[in-house]
């Protein structure tokens, strides 16, 4: 049961992820829906449409490119 759902968005939890969890997916061609997983017990599971996974995506490539640039405009020690 969702918590909240609103714009064809549920809402289930929050989850705050450590640097390294385990990870890996399955592909559902048929369905053409792609799963996550997230911890060693699989403590979070985002299943997705192609379109989802494609926003997701993109949605975290720009966040990697933002981070990976505000590390280079860090001052550097000599």
């Amino acid at each position: 049961m969702s918590l909240y759902r609103q714009s064809g968005l549920s809402i289930e939890s929050w989850v705050e992820m450590a640097s390294y969890p385990v990870t890996r997916y399955e592909v559902d061609v048929l369905n053409d829906r792609a799963t996550l997983f997230f911890g060693k017990a699989e403590e979070f599971v985002l299943n997705l449409d192609r379109e989802g996974l494609s926003r997701i995506a993109t949605l975290a490539d720009a966040a990697h490119l933002r981070l990976v640039a505000a590390d280079a405009d860090e001052p550097q020690d000599p």
